[in-house]
């Protein structure tokens, strides 16, 4: 997939959708990446006696996800600017996480695109996300 370029890109104009399998071993391996030790994201006994079916995901987790997403639509020389999410529903190991966005803003100055995210899984909405991108044509700026 090429890279995008800043003057074919609408408002609107939806990204690849990026589909994430869930397992016991990609959700603690995000959280040691992530130095999050908290034992629902690690430690199955424990996750299980504080309520949960399994571990889930943490917080970073779900954000590296969204990057990924983001940058592999924008390519290796784009830059994210900003992340703002909020969670919904848990991301329990042995569901999919679904991943979608769009464009929503342009801004022709600093060739910057605004994306709105979402997240979802087999109970609902994870996730849903604003990213800004700067584009390969101003990643110097």
């Amino acid at each position: 997939m090429s890279e995008p370029v800043f003057a074919n890109l609408k408002q609107g104009q939806e990204l690849p959708v990026l589909r994430v399998p869930i397992s016991v071993t990609s959700v603690m391996a995000g959280a040691i990446a992530t130095r999050d030790y908290q034992p629902v994201h690690h430690d199955l006994e424990r996750a299980r006696a504080m309520g949960s079916e399994t571990v889930f995901t943490s917080t970073h987790t779900t954000a590296g996800y969204l990057e990924r997403m983001v940058l592999q639509w924008a390519g290796p020389n784009a830059f994210l600017k900003s992340l703002k999410l909020r969670l919904g529903v848990a991301n329990y190991a042995g569901d999919e996480l679904v991943l979608k966005g769009s464009i929503v803003a342009l801004d022709q100055a600093t060739q910057r695109v605004t994306v709105a995210a979402t997240g979802s899984n087999s109970r609902g909405e994870h996730v849903t996300a604003q990213l800004v991108v700067q584009l390969k044509e101003s990643a110097h700026a």
